[in-house]
């Protein structure tokens, strides 16, 4: 059975890309088959995996597949063995006007991808830091919601914004969405600040599954820079076994391992 996640948070600049990327690749290579869906009119993940190749992508992208202006088989990119990229591109924002006013608007995504999820064992979705069409399509088509973070004190006052937005969903779109858990990001031990809003947030939300930390690296940025996941770029390095950790927990948590 296919499992559909989002990685979302309204908050921007909390590593949803680097962990969407870095996760689908941990997944893929775990014999997992994954399509990673760029819904973010950034294309930041676009970018990450492909290049420039993604001028090639400007009628055949997810805002056309959601517009039924192209084939969702003929879109899809092969990234590598058990990693497939359903890519944004530049003129997604135009696109955002047209969903907009289309029919059925927020299960354009979901109708979307419908005919190819037989073919994977994972969807991840990579969304725009901000509530609109976009997200809600996402949170609509996906079973779970994985939201990265930052231990600020705006980082997690944000966490409320997006559960009322997974509230609001479950009410009108979706109500079997649920939680898949919190990611911390870009942890440093250098001061005691991230430690102390971590405590925060278990006390705030102690119903939120809390995965692993992902620690604060440079590693990860050179390697999205370069189009590489942290496992080709430092494979034994601290990010891509707090990675790893968090794909063991993924698996479990999805899977009952």
């Amino acid at each position: 059975m296919t499992v559909v996640i989002s990685v979302a948070n309204q908050k921007g600049g909390v590593g949803k890309t680097t962990l969407t990327l870095n996760l689908g690749y941990s997944l893929a290579r775990s014999g997992r088959r994954v399509l990673l869906v760029d819904v973010d009119p950034q294309f930041n993940l676009t970018f990450g995996l492909i290049g420039m190749d993604v001028l090639k992508h400007e009628e055949r992208n997810v805002g056309t597949v959601m517009m039924r202006e192209a084939d969702v088989e003929e879109t899809i990119v092969e990234v590598e063995k058990n990693l497939h990229l359903l890519p944004s591109h530049l003129n997604l924002s135009a696109k955002e006007i047209e969903i907009i006013n289309a029919y059925n608007r927020e299960r354009r995504l979901q109708k979307a991808i419908n005919p190819i999820l037989p073919d994977y064992d994972y969807v991840l979705i990579d969304n725009p830091p901000s509530m609109g069409i976009f997200l809600v399509n996402s949170l609509t088509a996906s079973d779970f919601v994985l939201i990265p973070l930052e231990l600020s004190y705006f980082g997690v006052i944000g966490m409320q914004l997006m559960f009322n937005l997974m509230a609001m969903i479950r009410s009108e779109t979706n109500e079997s969405l649920s939680l898949l858990g919190l990611v911390p990001n870009k942890f440093t031990r250098q001061t005691k600040v991230p430690k102390t809003r971590l405590g925060e947030l278990r006390e705030t939300y102690p119903e939120a599954p809390i995965l692993t930390t992902i620690p604060k690296a440079i590693a990860l940025e050179k390697a999205q820079a370069r189009g590489m996941s942290i496992f080709d770029y430092e494979p034994g390095g601290r990010a891509a076994k707090a990675f790893e950790k968090l794909t063991r927990e993924v698996i479990g948590l999805v899977e009952g391992e």
